[in-house]
C-alpha cells in the first residue's frame, strides 16, 4: 500500500476539525485579492509564487498547485531567473514528499540558469522591490537557494557531511553578498544535523547563531524550529526550565508565522518533554494537538511521529485499547512511508549517479574544447617565441654588461650598509656610555668626598694624640670608621652598575636566559636619559613608569633586548625634544612613559611619548632599513629595522600606534615561553 492510499484510509477514520485564525484568514484573503486584481501577467506570476510560499508549511497540495502555476507563467513570459526561483520552491516541496530525485534535478536546473549571466536580460523587477533587488543580485540569490536546497536533499538522503558542506557554501556566499537573512536557515540546519549526530556543543553554537540572525534580520519564518532545537539540547543536558521555555516559545512563533510543520514538531517536542517528566495527561494533550495538525498538513512522517506519541501516552495512562489503536495507525503509515522512502531514495541514488555521469561527460567535453584552444594558442605562442628569440639574443649581451655593473653596485651597497649598521651600533654605544658614566659618577663623587674628609680626620687624630686627648681620638676614629663604611657602600654601588651593564653589553652568545624585564627597562630608561643629558644639558623630560610586578623572569637575550629598549626610548626622547623646540606652548612638558604588562601567553613592553607623532604616509615604512624621518646626518634609518629584526628573532612582534602632534606608542610583545 502506498503512502497516498494509507493517508486516505486514516483521514477517513480520523479527520480533525480545523479553522484558520482571523489574522491568517486576513493574510490569505489579501494574497487572493492580489491575484484577482493583478493587472499584468508578471504580477499574476508573483502572486502565484506568494501563495505557493504561504501554503508551503500549512497546505502542501495548495503550495504545489500555485508553484506549478508560477513556473508556467515564468516560461510563458521568458523569465528564466524567476523560473529558477520557483524551481527551488518546488524542489523544497518535493523533498517533503520524499521525492529527492526530482528535487535534485530541479536544483541543478536552477543552478544552470543562475550560471548564465545573459539570463539577467528582461528581468522583471516589481515596483515595490528594494533598491538592492537588481538582476545580478537576484541571480546570485538563486545560487544561495540552490546550495541550501542541495544541503536539504543530501541531509534527507543521509549524507550529512555533504549536506553540511553545502550549507557552509551558502554561509560563505551569503557573507560575500552581505545577505544576512540567508544565515538563518543555513545555521539552523547545521545545528540540527550536529544535534542528530549527538555533537551538542556544535549544535548549540550553530542554533544560537541562527536565532541571533533571525532576530537581526526579522526573517522569523523558521524561528520556531530553531527554538525547538535549542530546547532539545537543553532537555538532553537536563536544564528543564530552559528546555520548556524554548519549546513553548517555539509553538508561539510557529502559530504566529502560520508554520504548521513547525507547530507539529514543537508540540511533539513538548509531548516528549512531559513524557520525560512522567506527566502523561500533558503528554497526551500535546501529542493529540500535533496529530491533528499532521492530518491537516497531510504529512505521513508527522502522522507517524505524532500517533506514536499518542499511543505511548495512552499506554502510560493504562488505556491499552487506544494505545493499540494509535500504535497500529502509526505502524501502518510508518511502514508505507518507509517503503515509499526506500523507493524514492533508490530513485535519488540513480538520479545522483546519472547526474555524476552527466557532469563527468560535460567535464570531458570541456577538456577536449580546452585542449583544442590550447593547441591553437600554442601554435601562436611558438610563432611569437620565434620572433622574440632574436630580440632576446640581441639584448642578452647588453644585459650581461648591465649585470656586471649591478653586481659591482650591489657589493658597494652591502659595504655601505655594513658601515651604516656599525655606525648605528656605535651611536647607541655612545649614548649608552654617556648614561653609564652619569650613573657611575654619582657613587664616585661620594667615594671622593668621604675620602677627602677621612684624610682630614686622620690629620686631626695626629694632633689629638700629641695633646694626649685619647677620648677625642676615639670619637674621630669612629667618624673615620663611618666614612669608610660609606666609601665601601658607594664603591659597591659603582661596581654593581658596571657589572650589570657588562652583562647587558657583552658579546651576544645568541642564548636566551631568564631576565627581569622590569629591571632591564628601568636601567635603559635612566641610561638613555642621562646619555642625552650628557650631550645636551638643556634637555629635560618627565620619566614615568608603570611596571607589572607579576611578569617574573622572561627568556630573552638581554643585550639584544636592551638594544631594542634603548633605541625606542632614545627615539621617544628625540621626538619630545623636537616638539618642545617647535612648540609655542610654554606649558608643554616632554614626557616618556615606559610600561610593562602581562598578557595571556605573552608580555608587553610599551614606550609612549607625547612628541610630534609619525606622519600617516610614513607609518608603513618606519621599519624599513634606511628609512628615517630625522634630518640628514641625525639618523641612519637602521635603529627601528634592527629592533624589528631582534624582536622577530625572539618570536615576538613590534607594533606602533601614532597620532600626529599627539603621541607615538611603540609596543613590543614577547612570548613568555622559551
Amino acid at each position: 500500500m502506498n503512502t497516498k492510499s494509507t493517508l486516505q484510509i486514516i483521514l477517513f477514520l480520523l479527520l480533525p476539525n480545523l479553522a484558520f485564525s482571523q489574522s491568517e484568514q486576513k493574510e490569505i484573503d489579501s494574497l487572493h485579492f492580489e491575484l484577482k486584481n493583478a493587472k499584468t501577467e508578471e504580477l499574476k506570476m508573483l502572486a502565484f509564487d506568494q501563495l505557493g510560499g504561504y501554503y508551503a508549511e500549512s497546505a502542501r497540495d495548495s503550495a504545489m498547485f500555485y508553484t506549478e502555476k508560477s513556473i508556467k507563467h515564468a516560461e510563458k513570459l521568458n523569465q528564466p531567473l524567476w523560473k529558477a526561483e520557483f524551481f527551488l520552491l518546488k524542489a523544497y516541496l518535493l523533498q517533503k514528499e520524499g521525492n529527492l530525485a526530482l528535487s535534485l534535478k530541479l536544483c541543478n536546473e536552477a543552478l544552470a540558469i543562475a550560471n548564465v549571466e545573459s539570463n539577467e536580460k528582461n528581468f522583471f523587477i516589481p515596483k515595490n522591490s528594494k533598491p538592492a533587488a537588481t538582476p545580478s543580485n537576484f541571480r546570485k540569490r538563486i545560487t544561495l537557494g540552490a546550495f541550501h536546497q542541495l544541503g536539504n536533499i543530501y541531509s534527507n538522503a543521509g549524507n550529512k557531511e555533504k549536506a553540511i558542506d553545502y550549507y557552509k557554501k551558502e554561509i560563505r556566499a551569503s557573507k560575500e553578498m552581505n545577505s544576512t537573512s540567508w544565515l538563518v536557515n543555513s545555521n539552523m540546519n547545521i545545528g540540527s544535523i550536529y544535534a542528530n549526530l549527538n555533537k551538542q556543543d556544535s549544535a548549540f553554537i550553530y542554533s544560537k547563531r541562527a536565532l541571533k540572525n533571525a532576530k537581526l534580520t526579522g526573517y522569523r519564518d523558521y524561528e520556531g524550529f530553531i527554538r525547538e532545537d535549542i530546547g532539545t539540547i537543553y532537555l538532553k543536558q537536563g536544564v528543564l526550565d530552559s528546555a520548556y521555555y524554548y519549546f513553548q516559545t517555539s509553538v508561539k512563533v510557529n502559530i504566529e508565522k502560520n508554520n504548521v510543520a513547525g507547530e507539529i514538531s514543537s508540540n511533539i517536542a513538548l509531548a516528549r518533554y512531559f513524557e520525560q517528566q512522567k506527566q502523561p495527561d500533558s503528554m497526551l494533550h500535546y501529542a493529540t494537538t500535533a496529530m491533528s495538525l499532521a492530518y491537516q498538513l497531510k504529512s505521513a512522517r508527522d502522522i507517524t511521529r505524532s500517533t506514536e506519541q499518542v499511543a505511548l501516552a495512552h499506554k502510560t495512562l493504562d488505556d491499552t485499547d487506544n494505545a493499540l489503536k494509535y500504535l497500529t495507525i502509526s505502524k501502518k503509515v510508518g511502514d508505507s512511508l518507509q517503503e515509499d522512502k526506500n523507493e524514492k531514495l533508490l530513485q535519488f541514488q540513480n538520479q545522483n549517479f546519472d547526474e555524476q555521469i552527466r557532469l563527468e561527460k560535460a567535464a570531458q567535453e570541456s577538456v577536449i574544447a580546452r585542449n583544442k584552444t590550447r593547441t591553437i594558442a600554442l601554435t601562436i605562442v611558438l610563432g611569437l617565441l620565434s620572433l622574440l628569440a632574436l630580440f632576446f639574443y640581441r639584448t642578452n649581451r647588453q644585459k650581461q654588461k648591465t649585470n656586471k655593473a649591478l653586481e659591482s653596485t650591489l657589493a658597494n651597497l652591502k659595504s655601505t650598509q655594513s658601515q651604516l649598521i656599525q655606525s648605528e651600533k656605535m651611536a647607541s654605544l655612545g649614548e649608552l656610555t654617556a648614561g653609564i658614566a652619569h650613573e657611575i659618577q654619582n657613587p664616585l663623587n661620594f667615594v671622593n668626598n668621604f675620602s677627602e674628609v677621612s684624610k682630614e680626620l686622620i690629620d686631626e687624630i695626629d694632633e689629638e694624640i700629641e695633646n694626649g686627648d685619647m677620648k677625642e681620638v676615639k670619637a674621630i676614629l669612629n667618624d673615620v670608621k663611618q666614612n669608610l663604611k660609606k666609601i665601601n657602600h658607594h664603591g659597591k654601588r659603582a661596581d654593581a652598575i658596571v657589572k650589570g651593564m657588562l652583562q647587558h653589553s657583552r658579546k651576544s652568545s645568541a642564548q636566551k636566559e631568564p631576565t627581569d624585564i622590569n629591571k632591564l627597562a628601568d636601567e635603559y630608561l635612566r641610561l638613555a636619559y642621562h646619555g642625552l643629558r650628557a650631550k645636551d644639558k638643556s634637555f629635560n623630560a618627565t620619566l614615568e613608569t608603570d611596571f607589572d610586578t607579576t611578569i617574573g623572569m622572561i627568556p630573552v637575550i638581554p643585550q639584544d633586548m636592551g638594544r631594542v629598549i634603548l633605541n625606542l626610548i632614545t627615539n621617544a626622547f628625540y621626538a619630545t625634544n623636537e616638539r618642545k623646540k617647535a612648540s609655542k606652548d610654554s606649558e608643554f612638558k616632554p614626557t616618556v612613559l615606559v610600561t610593562t604588562k602581562k598578557l595571556k601567553n605573552s608580555i608587553e613592553i610599551s614606550v609612549k611619548d607625547n612628541g610630534n607623532g609619525i606622519p600617516k604616509h610614513a607609518m608603513d615604512k618606519i621599519f624599513q632599513p634606511f628609512f628615517t624621518t630625522k634630518p640628514t646626518g641625525e639618523g641612519t634609518g637602521l635603529g627601528l629595522s634592527m629592533s624589528y629584526d631582534i624582536v622577530n628573532a625572539h618570536g615576538g612582534e613590534l607594533k606602533v600606534e601614532s597620532v600626529e602632534n599627539e603621541y607615538t606608542n611603540f609596543i613590543v610583545q614577547l612570548p613568555t615561553n622559551a
